[in-house]
C-alpha cells in the first residue's frame, strides 16, 4: 500500500459517503489480509519445521516475513478507506502502519533482488559462490537488507502527523515537523519530489534493473550453452520479471501523481488507487506462491506438510465428536 495514504485535495469530501472504489479496496484488502495471513503463515511453518537450513531457504524466509509485515497493515488501511480521509486510530498508529507499509515494501523489493543476484551468481560462479556463501551469511544479508529498510522506512516516523481539519482527523505527511502546514509551499513541493526520487530509485528502478538484468543474462546462458532442454527456467525467468513490474508499476505511478495537488482529476487517481490496491494484494498473495514454489523440493514438502496439518484437524475434530457418543453408549450399556 502506499505510504502517502492521505490526498488532501479531498479533505472536503464527505467521509461517510460509501463509494464503489471505498468498497472495491476495502474488500480487496480484508479479503487479502485472511488469505495472505493463512498462506504465508504456513509457508514460513514449512520453511521453518520442515525443511532444511540452506541458501534458499533462508531467502524465501526472510521474503515471507516481509509479505507478513505488510498484510498486518492491510486491516487498518481497510478501515481507513471507508473512513477516507478521516484518521481514526490515533498519532501513534497514524505513524507505525505507514512505517509497517513503506518497510513491507523496501523489504520485499530487497530480498527479490537478493534472489535475483543469488540466481545468477549460481550459474554463472557455482562452484566459488557455493564454497563462500552459507545459511548463516544469507541470514546476515537479509539483516543488513532489513537495516536498510529500516533506514529508508524511518523519515515517515517522523514526518507523518494528525491534523485537525473540520472535526476530522487527517493521517497526512508534515514536512515541516512542526505543524506548521502552510509554510513555505513550494518547499515542501520540493521535499515531496526528493522523497519520491528517492523511494522511487531505491524502492523500484534500481532493484527493477539489476533483476531483470540477472535473470535476462541466466536466459542468455541457459540457451547459449543448452543447460537445459525443459522451458521451466524461461518461464520462472518471465514471472519473476513480470510480477515485479506488475506488483510496483501502479503503486509508484499513484504516488507520483499524488505528489503536486490538482495536475490530474480526482478520477482518475481514484482509478489507480484501486489498481495500486489489486498489484498490492497480488503481490503479498501471489508471488510468494510463484517464488516459493521455485525453491527445490518445496511443493512436495508443503503439499505433505499441509495434507498433515488437515489430516490432524480432522481426526481430532471426528474424536471430539466421537466421545459424546460413547458415553452415551456405556450408560445404555450400564442400563
Amino acid at each position: 500500500m502506499a505510504v502517502n495514504l492521505t490526498n488532501t485535495t479531498t479533505i472536503g469530501m464527505n467521509y461517510m459517503e460509501i463509494t464503489t472504489s471505498k468498497l472495491i479496496c476495502c474488500l480487496l484488502l480484508m479479503i487479502t489480509f485472511l488469505f495472505g495471513l493463512v498462506i504465508n503463515t504456513l509457508y514460513l511453518w514449512v520453511l521453518w519445521f520442515r525443511m532444511k537450513r540452506n541458501v534458499n531457504n533462508t531467502w524465501f524466509f526472510h521474503l515471507i516475513i516481509t509479505y507478513l509485515i505488510s498484510i498486518f497493515a492491510m486491516p487498518f488501511s481497510a478501515v481507513y478507506f471507508m473512513s477516507y480521509p478521516h484518521w481514526i486510530f490515533g498519532l501513534f498508529m497514524c505513524k507505525l502502519i505507514n512505517f509497517l507499509i513503506s518497510f513491507g515494501m523496501y523489504g520485499t523489493v530487497f530480498c527479490l533482488t537478493a534472489i535475483s543476484i543469488d540466481r545468477y551468481c549460481l550459474v554463472f560462479h557455482p562452484h566459488s559462490y557455493r564454497k563462500h556463501m552459507n545459511a548463516h551469511r544469507s541470514s546476515i544479508i537479509c539483516l543488513l537488507l532489513g537495516g536498510l529498510a529500516l533506514l529508508c522506512s524511518s523519515p515517515y516516523l517522523a514526518i507523518r502527523h494528525i491534523q485537525q481539519n473540520n472535526n476530522m482527523s487527517l493521517c497526512i505527511n508534515d514536512y515541516t515537523l512542526m505543524g506548521k502546514w502552510d509554510t513555505d509551499p513550494k518547499l515542501q513541493i520540493k521535499v515531496k519530489w526528493c522523497l519520491f526520487s528517492l523511494r522511487f530509485l531505491v524502492g523500484f528502478l534500481l532493484p527493477f534493473f539489476i533483476i531483470s538484468i540477472c535473470y535476462v543474462t541466466i536466459a542468455f546462458k541457459i540457451n547459449k550453452e543448452k543447460l537445459t532442454k525443459s522451458r521451466k527456467p524461461y518461464k520462472i525467468i518471465s514471472i519473476s520479471i513480470v510480477s515485479f513490474f506488475i506488483s510496483w508499476t501502479p503503486y509508484h505511478v499513484w504516488y507520483g501523481m499524488g505528489v503536486e495537488k490538482g495536475l490530474f482529476q480526482e478520477a482518475v487517481l481514484e482509478a489507480l488507487k484501486i489498481i495500486t490496491t489489486c498489484s498490492v494484494c497480488f503481490n503479498s498473495c501471489f508471488t510468494p506462491i510463484l517464488y516459493l514454489f521455485i525453491v527445490e523440493n518445496f511443493k512436495k514438502v508443503f503439499k505433505k506438510s499441509a495434507l498433515s496439518i488437515f489430516e490432524e484437524v480432522f481426526n481430532k475434530s471426528t474424536e471430539d465428536s466421537s466421545e459424546p457418543h460413547s458415553v452415551s453408549v456405556k450408560m445404555n450399556d450400564t442400563q
